[in-house]
């Protein structure tokens, strides 16, 4: 079957089966007994992230949680989640959900670092830090428009887009007192839930070594975002419109060494044997964390190297808790992309379609196809299922009043500018590319991203 009846028939089968309407309150996670936010899940896929569906490793994280509470005059409300991405992160997308990545459970030597991470993030969630700091919105935002200035979950792959999220997402203009707050919370809560402060030292650690590796790899000028082409083309540098929406270009955060010198101090505070309480448990071994993190095989920009890492990691079946997981076949899709290996390029991503949730990257590609064919039906059904997987995206709002206007989806495009509208207050940089995109649809500009 052509891919154009492959991708109209996959896209009917997922409006016929509900997925139409916009999801509000809480969400059961497929595949799982936990519930997430329905906005959080939106927020990781904006990310171009999916949360792992592992029952064991969601019940062994949120025994930590437990055990952690225990500590704490009132319990949290509030979820541990695992998303697919590679790197060593944790953070709280709102006061009921808090995340590390898959990095953190590859790489976390011990229960006790592990614990520490989530005491740090518990701290932003009983000081509902993610609901009045200018950080968290900004770690939103960057993430969410770093996805699809990536394309893809791999700085490495693709270079210096998805490094204007990483920017973005941790360190745009943080918050310094938020942080010291919640490092001195975490010492308390650890020490009262019979943790090793040693595991929030390297927790920390590990973390100062991450930010100093994300902002050394930005430069100091900001790309452009739209380039004339010629011959009445444009072509959109997503990092450039990723670096000029969130500022990421202005990003800092605090030294390793002065937060280390800062948690030390607080630490002395500690009773003798509470200061002096060592390591304990191992992190288990998780399936679903080995293959994850397995796909870092996946990242090179040599074609020797990146062949031999694809055959690898072809070799390895993939886990059942990821069968359904679209963050795997981006990855897969992607890497025989990059060696012109077009055939399975597209029979992966023809799985992200049949996945449980679909990303960011996913609805880049499929509008950017739908856009190439000149197929208004599909453009439509696209946005739609798109406002389902990953909301109101104000980062893919331009290329969406473009996509609607050029082809003459009216609701659609007066969707859109009014969205639009909302942003001349609040964000001018927003506006002003949606007047921009809107002006090269009403020129029937072609723009490729």
């Amino acid at each position: 079957m052509p891919l154009i009846k492959r991708i109209a028939t996959l896209l009917l089968c997922l409006t016929l089966a509900g997925c139409a309407g916009l999801p509000t309150g809480d969400s059961q996670l497929a595949g799982v007994s936990y519930e997430v936010r329905s906005a959080d899940l939106q927020h990781v896929h904006r990310m171009n992230r999916v949360l792992i569906a592992d029952q064991a490793l969601l019940d062994y994280l949120n025994g930590i949680l437990i055990r952690l509470e225990a500590g704490l005059d009132e319990p949290c409300n509030c979820i541990v989640v695992v998303d697919s991405f590679a790197g060593y992160e944790a953070y709280a997308l709102s006061p009921y959900t808090i995340v590390l990545s898959t990095g953190v459970m590859a790489q976390a030597e011990s229960e006790d670092e592990i614990a520490a991470l989530l005491a740090h993030e518990l701290s932003h969630v009983f000081h509902e830090d993610t609901i009045k700091s200018r950080f968290q919105q900004a770690a939103v935002t960057a993430a969410r428009i770093g996805g699809i200035a990536a394309g893809n979950g791999y700085s490495v792959v693709l270079g210096d887009a998805a490094k204007e999220a990483a920017n973005g997402l941790i360190y745009h203009r943080w918050n310094s007192e938020q942080e010291v707050q919640a490092d001195a919370f975490a010492v308390s809560l650890l020490a009262a839930a019979g943790y090793s402060q040693d595991g929030l030292k390297m927790a920390v650690r590990r973390l100062g070594e991450y930010s100093q590796s994300a902002l050394a790899s930005r430069g100091d000028d900001t790309p452009v975002c739209v380039t004339d082409a010629g011959d009445n083309r444009y072509n959109v540098n997503f990092a450039g419109c990723a670096a000029r929406m969130t500022g990421s270009r202005d990003s800092l955060y605090e030294p390793m060494e002065v937060r280390l010198e800062k948690l030390n101090e607080r630490i002395w505070e500690l009773e003798p044997d509470e200061r002096r309480r060592r390591i304990g448990n191992d992190v288990p071994r998780f399936a679903s964390v080995d293959y994850l993190y397995g796909l870092n095989r996946l990242v090179s920009n040599n074609e020797t190297e990146l062949r031999a890492g694809l055959e690898a990691v072809e070799q390895d079946a993939i886990p059942p808790m990821l069968e359904k997981n679209a963050h795997v076949y981006n990855q897969l899709s992607l890497a025989h992309a990059m060696l012109g290996n077009l055939e399975p390029a597209q029979d992966y991503f023809m799985k992200t379609l049949e996945s449980d949730y679909r990303t960011t990257f996913n609805y880049q590609r499929l509008l950017h196809h739908a856009n190439q064919q000149n197929n208004p039906q599909m453009v439509g059904r696209i946005i739609t299922l798109m406002h389902h997987d990953i909301g109101l995206s104000e980062e893919m709002l331009p290329y969406e009043y473009y996509l609607a206007k050029r082809h003459e989806l009216r609701l659609h495009e007066a969707q859109a500018w009014a969205r639009c509208g909302l942003n001349l207050a609040q964000n001018l940089e927003l506006y002003q590319r949606c007047v921009e995109f809107g002006e090269a649809a009403d020129k029937n500009l072609v723009l490729k991203w």
